[in-house]
């Protein structure tokens, strides 16, 4: 496992949890790591992570944006957000909150308090505002409560992106598009069946639907027909017509 780890000084404690398997180096964003793509080509993922006062700050200024931007111009494929710590919304004001420890005046102890995040910044719009990041820029985004879970998600996705890509679909790629809206009319028969095939799934079976008018058209299909359908390279495109060969 090699993951590549900004050695900034507020990334030590990622490094640490990751342990043997962290590079530390200059780097353009908090980690980054090399896949498997759905065609068998090669991915750059890159991942960033943010503590929710700097999350809401990134609100405010655009600076996640801006780290968005610079992971597409170093190639990144794959945009991942891991948004660390925890947070609730205050029953009463409906503010973004962040647990804090201090000393409770009332025993003398030390103390969990809720106190709220810095700048100040409603709950619905900080949540509104993560599901942006998912619906229109296409970032997975992804939620721990420290460093440790920070250090295992990463991990987990990692291995992800490291298996064949006909056992995994769940990860889209960086600025990919997103899925269309609910169809008022029962789709035809060629994207129903094309979007039972591995490696296809219903986004790519309107391209396959346009492509041929037929499902007869469809089996009959070669490689090169397939590698014409936008996503589909030459692994992918010779999988495909093998399945639909068993049993012609």
């Amino acid at each position: 496992m090699i993951i590549l780890c900004s050695n900034l000084p507020n990334d030590q404690d990622m490094i640490k949890a990751l342990g043997r398997d962290a590079f530390p180096l200059p780097l353009f964003t908090d980690c980054c790591f090399m896949g498997v793509g759905d065609d068998g080509s090669a991915l750059t993922i890159a991942v960033e992570r943010k503590k929710i006062g700097d999350l809401a700050q990134c609100m405010n200024d655009g600076r996640l944006v801006h780290q968005m931007q610079t992971a597409k111009e170093n190639n990144a494929d794959v945009f991942v957000l891991i948004v660390e710590g925890r947070y609730r919304r205050n029953p009463e004001d409906g503010l973004l909150e962040i647990p804090v420890w201090r000393i409770n005046p009332r025993t003398g102890k030390r103390a969990e308090f809720w106190d709220p995040v810095k700048p100040i910044t409603q709950f619905s719009r900080f949540e509104q505002y993560l599901f942006e990041l998912d619906w229109l820029a296409g970032v997975v985004v992804k939620e721990t409560e420290n460093v440790q879970g920070t250090a295992d998600t990463i991990k987990a996705i990692y291995d992800n992106f490291q298996r064949s890509p006909d056992r995994h679909q769940s990860l889209k790629q960086f600025f990919a598009d997103r899925p269309p809206t609910v169809l008022l009319s029962r789709p035809g028969l060629v994207r129903r069946v094309a979007k039972e095939l591995d490696g296809v799934g219903w986004v790519r079976s309107g391209d396959v639907a346009k492509k041929f008018p037929t499902v007869r058209d469809m089996v009959d299909a070669d490689v090169k027909d397939w590698m014409s359908i936008p996503g589909i390279g030459k692994k992918l495109a010779g999988e495909i017509v093998r399945s639909l060969q068993v049993g012609k």
